[in-house]
């Protein structure tokens, strides 16, 4: 179903009001409260030590946490995403970009984000586009998006719930795997698979990691349901309104996800995100062996508030990550890999 200008702001600005809304969380669904880190008393090191950095690519970034994917196309998204963009840039972290579904159709679209990259062209930016889009865009037009968009990776993004219950839903997820094997092949630039909160079962990743993409973002239940966002987007008499609530609680774990993928394959990077809302959180999905960690609402809060707001709220993280890493012993982002510092929570 196609929409107009309108109705595509209307629905983005939808998700904005809804996902700040705690109805929206899947909270305590996450799994991060029954991973406990296990606590040095004395550490081998200094607390300055402490090393936080790690790459992507060849490119060096200060903490192994990025920004989610979130919004654009709105009133609001330009400051949104310049104000979330410029952190990217001069702290280089990652940032993921809105779903840029609607750049395909309407090229003026790309306004808002040549505007963000004039702001901060040093900004690490990984594109975006939903897979009912990738299965019927040419491949060149898919390369011509990220080019002017100047991406280092480009997010395929999974979400039949969310499209099922979305009224402007695209449903059509047929040859699936087939696009994402070309565009894995053929893209400049290389392509992450992520669900948008509901995870991965093991089966699924094991289809996804035999087509030839970087990385997979296993994005579990625990925090934004976008199942619930739909839903809320409806009145209570309508029909979709009625059935998110019956699929409120649908998916699989973060930590779930995490580890079935650890268990397929070591080699093929795992991202994680779902309810991360904390750097102590993100030092647990550490341990259980992601390579880069998935915030979103968190920053989302912030750039609506302020520049400094989204400075802070980086500063808090960071902090709260090296206190969890000194506090376990683990003196830099690689240790991770090699030291087991969690357990399961005793209850």
């Amino acid at each position: 179903m196609s929409e107009s200008s309108s109705q595509f702001e209307k629905r983005k600005q939808d998700h904005i009001r809804i996902a700040l809304d705690p109805r929206s969380q899947a909270e305590g669904l996450s799994g991060l409260d029954n991973v406990q880190l296990i606590h040095e008393a004395l550490p081998n090191l200094n607390f300055k030590e402490v090393d936080s950095s790690t790459s992507f690519f060849s490119k060096k970034i200060s903490a192994p946490f990025f920004i989610s994917s979130m919004t654009a196309g709105h009133e609001k998204g330009l400051e949104i995403n310049s104000r979330l963009a410029k952190l990217s840039a001069e702290k280089q972290i990652l940032m993921g970009v809105g779903s840029q579904r609607r750049e395909l159709a309407d090229p003026e679209a790309r306004q808002e984000w040549k505007e963000v990259r004039k702001q901060a062209p040093k900004a690490l930016l990984l594109g975006n586009l939903g897979i009912a889009q990738v299965i019927r865009t040419p491949v060149d037009q898919v390369q011509a998006l990220v080019e002017s968009l100047e991406a280092e990776a480009l997010f395929v993004h999974l979400n039949p719930l969310q499209e099922c219950l979305q009224p402007e839903g695209t449903t059509e997820f047929r040859g699936g795997e087939a696009a994402i094997e070309k565009l894995a092949k053929t893209l400049s630039i290389p392509v992450i698979v992520k669900e948008v909160g509901c995870g991965f079962s093991k089966d699924t990743l094991k289809r996804i990691y035999n087509l030839g993409v970087y990385a997979v973002d296993v994005s579990g239940l625990g925090g934004t349901h976008w199942g619930r966002v739909e839903g809320y987007r409806s009145e209570k008499t309508e029909l979709l309104f009625q059935v998110a609530q019956t699929f409120e609680n649908w998916g699989l774990s973060t930590v779930e996800s995490l580890l079935s993928a650890k268990e397929i394959d070591e080699k093929i990077p795992v991202w994680a995100s779902g309810g991360v809302r904390d750097g102590l959180q993100a030092a647990k999905l550490l341990a259980l062996g992601a390579d880069m960690v998935g915030i979103a609402q968190p920053w989302l809060k912030a750039a609506l508030e302020s520049p400094e707001a989204v400075n802070d709220l980086y500063e808090k993280l960071l902090l709260e990550l090296k206190i969890a890493m000194f506090c376990t012993g683990v003196a830099n982002i690689g240790e991770f890999k090699t030291k087991r510092v969690w357990k399961w929570h005793a209850r």
